[in-house]
């Protein structure tokens, strides 16, 4: 009798030394409670408190009946390749779009409207700091693999690409109910993670070859970016028309294209940004266009002598003292003897302005004889009129009767 009631006795105070720890230990509600709040005042200010939370598990195959309507679905990117989501209702986005715009919530109810991914791209950093928080303050091993590693990764566009990614077998679903700037709003956020068994079974299956392929899902993003598709678009000229010619035009009309548009094709994404320009030709029978690429000295400048070949400048044509145009050569080969013949030709000339020199600068020694240069090519002067065969000139008439003008000084 006396050994039985000392088993009891240790056994209340075993099942009292768990309910401490339990309560004192940072469970995976407790630590989403603390965390979240924290979050939310810290990344913009707002008051957040979650009300509630709920864990329940569900079957990969149930769970878009369970997707509510109009709510912002977000997927989320996991450890080991695996994929989790996240379920925002509208009034807890609006709340986070009013918070971080006007700085302030306000109850009145929103106007329903779909999600976009300017909706997912608020929201992302409140669910990634979350994450990112909530894994190294749990104490559970369980709960930390559960939640540990997951971040955003893209907005689904429905329910239905919501439960085609989510291809695990078995989930967890983390139900929060959260309240917003003291009572303005209150709303819920579902995540749904992928449980360790679940991830433990992806990674056990085999591939083609019957080999274990843990990384299966893991992509390689160079060969993932590499291989996505850029719309590009060429614009020939643009027109400016009238709505009335619009709207008359049928099939067989022509529009005239302005002077230089093949030469001058806009090459631009489709958001409307120009990458660059081209020429439009044809290769092998079919349209096509050349883009133009820049000059390389436009990025590596050509500074050295022996860079002057590599520069890619055209022949510059200039007009001579004749009228004609000529080519300007790089380089110009002289002889010996055609320099010899060049200076002797220029040797008169060199000896008549040494002369005009020297007779210029005796000028000091007598001003009254300034010495000019000689010219020889002088008109002939004999032809002029004699000035005394000119007639006389009448007598000018009498100007006493006009009256006196009395100068007046300026003041």
């Amino acid at each position: 009798m006396g050994e039985t009631e000392t088993q009891t006795v240790l056994a209340r105070i075993a099942a009292t030394a768990r309910e401490q720890r339990k309560a004192k230990a940072m469970t995976l509600q407790k630590a989403l409670r603390v965390t979240m709040a924290k979050v939310a005042d810290q990344l913009m200010g707002l008051p957040m408190a979650v009300l509630s939370t709920s864990v329940q598990s569900i079957a990969g195959d149930g769970i878009e009946d369970g997707l509510p309507d109009g709510a912002l679905l977000l997927l989320l990117d996991g450890p080991g390749g695996c994929t989790g989501a996240a379920i925002v209702e509208p009034v807890l986005v609006g709340a986070l779009i009013q918070q971080q715009t006007v700085g302030s919530v306000n109850s009145a109810s929103d106007p329903e409207r779909p999600m976009t991914r300017t909706d997912a791209a608020i929201c992302a950093p409140l669910i990634d700091t979350l994450f990112a928080r909530v894994a190294p303050i749990l104490d559970e091993p369980e709960d930390r693999d559960l939640i540990e590693g997951f971040q955003f990764g893209a907005k689904a566009q429905d329910a239905r690409t919501m439960a085609l990614a989510l291809d695990a077998d078995d989930y967890v679903s983390i139900k929060l109910t959260l309240d917003i700037a003291r009572g303005a709003r209150q709303g819920e956020m579902t995540l749904i993670l992928p449980t360790l068994e679940a991830r433990a079974d992806q990674r056990e299956d085999p591939d083609a070859d019957g080999a274990s392929a843990p990384d299966s899902k893991v992509p390689d993003m160079a060969k993932l970016v590499m291989g996505l598709n850029a719309d590009l678009r060429m614009i020939v000229c643009q027109l400016s028309l009238s709505l009335k010619k619009l709207n008359g035009l049928k099939v067989g009309d022509t529009l005239a294209l302005t002077p230089g548009a093949f030469p001058n094709v806009q090459i631009i994404t489709a958001t409307g940004r120009v990458l660059g320009r081209g020429v439009v030709g044809h290769v092998d029978g079919v349209r096509a266009v050349k883009p133009l690429r820049p000059p390389s000295h436009a990025s590596q400048p050509l500074r050295r002598e022996s860079d002057q070949a590599l520069v890619d400048m055209p022949e510059v044509e200039v007009l001579t003292a004749t009228g004609r145009r000529s080519t300007l050569p790089r380089e110009v080969d002289v002889s010996d003897d055609e320099l010899e013949d060049a200076m002797q030709a220029l040797s008169p000339v060199e000896e008549r302005r040494s002369g005009t020199a020297e007779k210029v600068d005796n000028r000091d020694e007598d001003d009254s004889d300034i010495p000019f240069p000689v010219t020889d090519d002088l008109p002939d002067l004999d032809d002029l009129p004699d000035l005394e065969s000119l007639p006389d000139l009448d007598d000018l008439p009498d100007l006493s009767e006009l009256p006196d003008l009395e100068m007046k000084a300026a003041s």
